[in-house]
């Protein structure tokens, strides 16, 4: 590849003559060109531009990435109907959760409630285990115990009872999040069931929730149709 030559620069063309002549033969169907780049992380953030990124966590053995994005920047790093995220992932063969940087906060400020919760942590634990990367009981959870030696005065058996300790945590919760879902609707005069209307995927797309919400609603539906990237 020439270094000197701009690839965007010349699929636009001369005051952008080259791109809008395929815009008028697609019937004014709109055209973003995004530059490839080696580095996954930087080649998502080129994809979904102009959305600003402040931080791109990637998970390279589920091959996902957390983008997390300024608040006011959320609803163009989705797009339409979580439109935007979703032809990014198809792009970038990434599967991607764009969230704001106010829930990223909050996510993290859960994560590390969970490791003091767990029995025998205490505030200087849960820091250690924080600066080695264990930012939640779910990740210690996966964690081994040759990973947790490495912290100081870590023992193996230590070490195999904080694992313990989270998987149990981990476990307790999910009981504790499917025994306190809600109840089915009570029933209505209409003909037709609640629950059939409000899992139909229409009802769905349509449902009121937050951007990040519709963005894992709506990441790597290959069966569906789809749109083309809002700016």
């Amino acid at each position: 590849n020439d270094s000197d030559i701009d690839p965007v620069g010349a699929c636009v063309g001369m005051k952008g003559s080259r791109v809008q002549n395929v815009v008028q033969e697609l019937r004014g169907e709109k055209i973003d060109i995004i530059p490839y780049h080696i580095d996954p992380a930087r080649f998502v953030c080129n994809a979904l531009a102009p959305a600003e990124i402040s931080r791109v966590i990637i998970d390279e053995e589920d091959r996902s990435m957390e983008v997390i994005v300024p608040d006011e920047f959320l609803s163009i790093a989705i797009g339409k109907k979580g439109q935007n995220v979703r032809l990014a992932s198809k792009l970038t063969k990434w599967h991607l959760d764009v969230i704001s940087e106010t829930r990223y906060s909050e996510a993290m400020q859960d994560g590390y409630d969970s490791l003091v919760s767990l029995p025998d942590v205490g505030i200087s634990l849960a820091d250690a285990l924080y600066e080695k990367g264990f930012f939640s009981a779910h990740e210690l959870s996966k964690a081994s115990v040759e990973d947790l030696i490495q912290i100081r005065d870590m023992t193996e058996e230590k070490a195999f009872q904080l694992i313990e300790a989270a998987r149990e945590y981990i476990l307790s919760k999910n009981h504790a999040d499917e025994t306190s879902k809600e109840t089915i609707p009570e029933e209505s005069d209409d003909d037709n069931d609640i629950s059939d209307i409000s899992d139909s995927p229409k009802a769905s797309e349509d449902r009121p929730g937050s951007d990040e919400d519709v963005a894992k609603q709506t990441i790597l539906t290959d069966d569906k149709k789809v749109d083309s990237a809002e700016q």
